[in-house]
C-alpha cells in the first residue's frame, strides 16, 4: 500500500466516523457532556492546572483510582486542549501505567521509543526525534543538553505525562517534533492528608540480580488565619540491574579469493564477528517538594522544587572475531545459501588473532531546579508570574583494558543461524576462553567527561476571559531565559600488545563472565575469561602505574571544550475565538504568534598542528537571529461527542551546543611524495585538513499541518482518527567543503551544516472504551480496550542523515530511526478488587543508522542507499493487581514476556541480500510490590 492510497482512505476513515457518530452514540453508549470551552480554563502553562486525584469520601469511605480513571482523566485532557494533545495519567498516585516514565509513552498514539539498557529511551513525537521537555510548565534539561530524557523520571514523581504535538503561542517554544510535559503533584490536588507510597522488588532474568523501586508521598493543606496553605514532599528511587546480550557481524562484506578459500572464490561474508555483554547496575534517585498558599481566593503562591539524579556503574565485555588479515588466512569447509555466491558458514584458520575489552564506566547526574511564582484571578483577568533556576552537571568516568587473544584458534562459523533467531553463531575449536592464559594486554583507555548546564529563566502572562462575543478570550505574554553550558573532556590510550605481556600479570583479578543469552543458545560461547568491573576500580592506581599512564584522571583536551552563553527573549499573543455556527455546531480556535530572538556566545579553542608542536589560540564566536512562530487553528463540535480539528504551527529546534562550538583542529599542510604524486582527477587530494563545529548553524524549523477528528461517546470511551505532516528544514550532519580558505590556505573543511528538506507525513487513529453498554452484565463491563495504529511516511535528503558520505548528499530516504508503522494493543479488565493488563506494543522496520560500510555503488555509477534496519518488533507486558482492602493494592508486572530479539539487519546487494547485523536480547524483568494510600 502506497502512502497517497493510505493517506486517502485514512481520510475517508475521518470523515464516516464524522457521518457514523451521532447514529452510533444513540446505541446505548453513555453520553458525555459537551466538552468545555477553552474559556473554562486555566491555559498558563507556567501554573498547570491540578491533576484530579480522589481522596476519602464524605463517609470516610478511601475511593481508589485505576486503570478507568487513568483513561478517563487522559480522556479530558485530549478532548478539552487547545492544540493536539495526547496523555498519560497515573492511574493512582506513584503509578503510572508502565514501571518507566519513557516505556509508558510509547503507549501514546504517535510516539515511538527505543529499547535497551533495562528501560525505554530515543522518544520520537510523529517520527521526529528534537523534543522539549518542560515540568510542570517550566524548561528543564540535563547538563549542556536541549532536554531531558523521560526516564530520568521515575514514575513514582509523575502525575501525568502531556505529549504536546501541536503547539500553541502561550507554551515554551518546543522542538520540532513537540513538547512533553511532565507533571507533577502539588499539596492542593488532595482535599486534605495524603499518605501514600510503594516498594517493587525487581528480579532481572538475564543478569540474575535484584533491584528496588519505590516512593512516598506527604502531603496536607490547612486552613490558618492568613489563607489556605500546602506543602507535599514526594521521594522515589528506581533501580536497575540489567544485562543485554548482542551476538553481531561486521558491516564489512568481505569478498573470498582462490588465495583464502580455494574453489571458492568470490564468495561474499561480513569479515568479523564479536559478541557483547552490557551490564548495567543503575539507580535514579528523584525527589520534589511544593507549598501553596492562597492568602485570598484570588491570589495562589507558590514555591516547588525538583532533584533529579542518575548513578550508573556499567561493565561492558567485548570480543571481537576477525575473519580476515593473518599470512595463513584460510576458509574451508565452505558452504553457500543455495543458489548464491553468499557464504552459509566456513571453518576460519589463521586469521588475525581475536581481541576485545573489558570497560567500567561510571555515570553521575545531578539536576536541581527550584521555582516560584503567583496567580491572580479576579473576574475574567487572570495575571501570572513565573521564575525557576536549573542546575545540571553529568560526569562520565571510563576505563577500557584492551585485550587480544594469545594465538588465532580455528574456529567454526555459520553467518545465519537457521531459525532460532537467526544472526550469527561461533564455536572453537580445541581453545579455553574461561583460562585467562589464553589472553594478552593489548593497551590502556581512559576517558574523563564534566559536562555542566545552568539556568535563570522568569515569565508574566496575562489572560481576559470575554462573557460573550466572537472573541472568547486574549492571552499575551514574556519570556527570558538565561542558559549557560560548558563541555570538559579529555582522554588517553596507551597500547602495549606488542610488549606481549599475559593478562595475568596485570594487578586485579581475573573471573568468568555470567553466561549470557538466557533465550537462546544459538550462540555456544556464553562465557569468557574478563576483569569484573570493581577489580579495575579498586586497583587503578596500580594499573596506571602498570601501564606507565599518570596518576589521576586524563587532563582535559582544549579542543574538546567549550563555554556557552544563550539569551533568548520571547514574547507572544494569541487569541481565543468561538461562535455557534448553527444549533449543533460550534467553532472555536486560537490564532497567535510567539516571537524569539536568540543570542548566543560560545568560546573553545583553535589547535594549530602546522609546526613542531601544537598550539593552541581561544576562539569566541557570537550569533542572533529572530524566530516568528505562528499558530492557528480551527475546532469544531458537532453534537455533544464529536469534534474536527484544523491546526497550523510552525517550530523549530535550536542546535546544540556542541556542534556549535567554534573550535577546529588544523591539519598539517599536505606533503607531496615524488613517488606519490596527487591524483590529477581528483584536486581536493592536496588539501589541508581542518575539522570543527559552526557557531553559525541556524535552528531545525517545521511547518506542521494536522487535521483530526474525535468521537467521546462516554467517559472512557473514544474512537479518533488524525492526519498530519511535518515539513522538515535543517536538520543538521557534518559535511566536507573543497576547497575553501579559512585562513590557512586551500583546505578541506569538515564541519556540521544544516542541510536539506525531510517530510514527514502520515495517519493515526485509536480507539478506547470499556463495556460500558446497555443489555452487558456488570461483571462484564469491567473488560476494556485501548487500540492505536501510526503510519509514517518519512523521506529526507541522506545529507541529513548521513555524516560519514556526503558524496551522495541530497538522495531522498528513509529517515533514521522512524518506523512507518506502529502501534499498541491493550486489553484490560477493571474491578474494585483485581485489575489486570496486558499490553502489546509494536513498531515495524526503521533504519538505524546509514554508514560509508553499509553503501555500494550500482554498476551504473548510482549510490545505493542500504542503512542498518531493526527488523519489526513487538513486546508484550503484562500487570495486575489486588486490591483486598480500599488503601493496599498489591501488584504484579513481567516486562518482555515474550523475551524476543531486536533484529538489526544491513543489505549488501542489488538483489537485497542481508546479513545479520546484530542480535539483542533485551532483559525480562518480573516485579512483585505494594501500594499503600491513606
Amino acid at each position: 500500500m502506497n502512502a497517497k492510497t493510505f493517506l486517502l482512505g485514512s481520510a475517508s476513515l475521518l470523515i464516516a466516523i464524522g457521518t457514523a457518530a451521532p447514529a452510533l452514540a444513540q446505541s446505548g453508549a453513555q453520553e458525555t457532556p459537551k466538552p468545555e470551552t477553552a474559556s473554562d480554563q486555566t491555559a498558563n502553562p507556567a501554573t498547570p492546572g491540578p491533576s484530579t486525584q480522589e481522596g476519602a469520601a464524605e463517609d470516610g469511605e478511601i475511593v481508589v483510582t485505576g486503570l478507568r480513571r487513568s483513561l478517563e482523566s487522559a480522556q479530558a485532557v485530549k478532548r478539552n486542549s487547545d492544540g493536539i494533545v495526547d496523555a498519560i495519567v497515573a492511574e493512582d498516585i506513584g503509578k503510572l501505567p508502565d514501571t518507566f516514565a519513557s516505556a509508558a509513552l510509547a503507549r501514546v498514539t504517535g510516539v515511538q521509543v527505543t529499547r535497551g539498557g533495562g528501560e525505554a529511551a530515543g522518544v520520537q513525537v510523529r517520527g521526529l526525534p528534537d523534543i522539549s521537555t518542560t515540568y510542570n510548565g517550566r524548561e528543564i534539561f540535563t547538563a549542556e543538553g536541549r532536554f531531558v530524557q523521560i526516564q530520568d523520571f521515575p514514575a513514582g514523581t509523575v502525575a501525568a505525562l502531556e505529549v504536546y504535538k501541536s503547539g500553541t503561542a502561550n507554551l515554551i517554544e518546543g522542538g520540532i517534533g513537540g513538547q512533553i510535559n511532565v507533571r507533577g503533584r502539588r499539596p492542593f490536588d488532595f482535599n486534605g492528608f495524603e499518605l501514600s507510597g510503594s516498594l517493587n522488588g525487581v528480579s532481572w532474568e538475564q543478569s540474575g540480580e535484584l533491584s528496588w523501586n519505590g516512593n512516598l508521598l506527604v502531603s496536607n493543606r490547612w486552613d490558618t488565619g492568613i489563607g489556605e496553605m500546602g506543602l507535599l514532599v514526594n521521594a522515589s528511587y528506581v533501580g536497575i540491574n540489567f544485562l543485554d546480550a548482542t551476538r553481531e557481524q561486521s558491516l564489512v562484506i568481505g569478498t573470498t579469493s582462490e588465495a583464502n578459500a580455494p574453489g571458492n572464490a568470490n564468495v561474499r561474508f561480513p569479515d568479523a564477528q564479536g559478541l557483547f555483554y552490557g551490564y548495567g547496575d543503575r539507580f535514579r534517585p528523584s525527589a520534589n517538594a511544593a507549598f501553596q498558599w492562597k492568602p485570598t481566593p484570588e491570589l495562589e503562591i507558590y514555591v516547588d522544587g525538583l532533584f533529579q539524579g542518575y548513578r550508573g556503574s556499567d561493565e561492558n565485555r567485548f570480543l571481537f572475531f576477525p575473519i580476515f588479515g593473518g599470512p595463513d588466512f584460510q576458509l574451508t569447509n565452505v558452504t553457500t545459501r543455495p543458489g548464491t555466491n553468499i557464504m552459509q558458514s566456513a571453518t576460519v584458520t589463521g586469521a588475525n588473532a581475536p581481541d576485545g575489552y573489558y570497560g567500567s564506566a561510571e555515570g553521575k547526574t545531578d539536576t536541581y531546579q527550584i521555582g516560584g511564582g503567583l496567580t491572580w484571578k479576579k473576574g475574567g483577568l487572570q495575571l501570572s508570574a513565573d521564575v525557576a533556576y536549573t542546575d545540571s552537571k553529568y560526569t562520565f568516568d571510563l576505563v577500557n583494558i584492551d585485550h587480544a587473544f594469545a594465538s588465532s584458534p580455528v574456529r567454526d562459523v555459520v553467518f545465519e543461524v537457521e531459525g532460532n533467531d537467526g544472526g550469527p553463531s561461533l564455536s572453537f575449536r580445541d581453545f579455553d576462553v574461561t583460562d585467562p592464559n589464553n589472553f594478552l594486554s593489548r593497551g590502556f583507555f581512559q576517558e574523563n567527561l564534566v559536562v555542566t548546564g545552568k539556568d535563570i529563566q522568569a515569565r508574566a502572562d496575562a489572560q481576559y476571559d470575554f462573557d460573550s462575543g466572537f472573541i472568547k478570550r486574549i492571552q499575551a505574554g514574556v519570556r527570558f531565559n538565561d542558559r549557560d553550558a560548558t563541555r570538559d573532556r579529555g582522554s588517553a590510550y596507551i597500547f602495549n600488545l606488542p610488549a606481549g605481556i599475559p593478562l595475568t600479570a596485570l594487578p586485579v583479578s581475573i573471573e568468568s563472565t555470567r553466561p549470557g543469552f538466557d533465550y537462546n543458545r544459538a550462540w555456544p560461547l556464553r562465557t569468557f575469561a574478563a576483569i569484573p568491573s570493581e577489580s579495575i576500580r579498586d586497583n587503578l592506581a596500580e594499573l596506571r602505574a602498570f601501564y606507565g599512564a599518570p596518576e589521576g584522571q586524563p587532563a582535559f583536551n582544549p579542543t574538546e571544550n567549550f563555554v556557552a552563553n544563550e539569551k533568548s527573549y520571547a514574547a507572544y499573543a494569541q487569541v481565543k475565538y468561538g461562535f455557534d455556527i448553527s444549533s449543533n455546531i460550534t467553532l472555536d480556535g486560537l490564532i497567535g504568534l510567539r516571537a524569539v530572538k536568540t543570542e548566543t556566545t560560545i568560546s573553545g579553542f583553535v589547535q594549530d598542528n602546522s609546526g613542531a608542536t601544537p598550539t593552541f589560540s581561544p576562539i569566541t564566536a557570537e550569533n542572533d537571529y529572530t524566530d516568528y512562530l505562528p499558530n492557528a487553528s480551527a475546532r469544531f463540535g458537532i453534537g455533544s461527542e464529536v469534534q474536527l480539528r484544523l491546526n497550523y504551527t510552525q517550530t523549530r529546534t535550536r542546535p546544540n551546543f556542541f556542534d556549535l562550538n567554534p573550535t577546529l583542529t588544523v591539519g598539517p599542510p599536505p606533503t607531496i611524495d615524488p613517488n606519490n604524486p596527487p591524483n590529477p582527477n581528483d584536486p581536493n587530494s592536496n588539501l589541508r585538513f581542518i575539522s570543527g563545529g559552526n557557531p553559525n548553524l541556524r535552528p531545525l524549523t517545521s511547518d506542521n499541518y494536522d487535521i483530526s477528528l474525535e468521537w467521546y461517546f462516554s467517559r472512557s470511551g473514544s474512537l479518533t482518527g488524525a492526519l498530519f505532516r511535518r515539513d522538515a528544514n535543517g536538520f543538521i550532519s557534518r559535511i566536507q567543503l573543497a576547497p575553501v580558505d579559512v585562513g590557512y590556505g586551500p583546505s578541506r573543511l569538515d564541519l556540521p551544516e544544516n542541510t536539506g528538506q525531510t517530510r514527514f507525513q502520515g495517519a493515526e487513529i485509536g480507539f478506547t472504551s470499556f463495556l460500558d453498554f446497555e443489555g452487558i452484565p456488570e461483571w462484564a463491563r469491567g473488560f476494556g480496550i485501548q487500540a492505536n495504529a501510526t503510519y509514517i511516511d518519512s523521506k529526507g535528503d541522506l545529507s541529513s542523515t548521513l555524516a560519514s558520505a556526503p558524496n551522495i548528499a541530497g538522495q531522498q530516504v528513509r529517515f533514521n530511526g522512524v518506523s512507518e508503522w506502529a502501534g499498541n494493543l491493550v486489553g484490560l479488565y477493571e474491578k474494585p478488587f483485581f485489575s489486570a493488563r496486558l499490553a502489546y506494543n509494536y513498531r515495524s522496520d526503521f533504519v538505524q543508522f546509514y554508514s560509508q560500510e553499509a553503501l555500494d555503488v550500482g554498476p551504473d555509477g548510482s549510490p545505493r542507499t542500504r542503512g542498518v534496519v531493526e527488523k519489526g518488533r513487538g513486546q508484550l507486558d503484562f500487570s495486575t493487581t489486588v486490591t483486598p482492602v480500599p488503601n493496599v493494592t498489591f501488584a504484579f508486572d513481567v516486562v518482555n514476556v515474550l523475551g524476543n530479539p531486536l533484529r538489526r539487519y544491513r543489505e549488501f546487494n542489488d538483489a537485497g541480500d542481508e546479513y545479520a547485523r546484530q542480535i539483542l536480547y533485551l532483559e525480562r524483568t518480573y516485579s512483585v510490590g505494594v501500594r499503600f494510600r491513606f
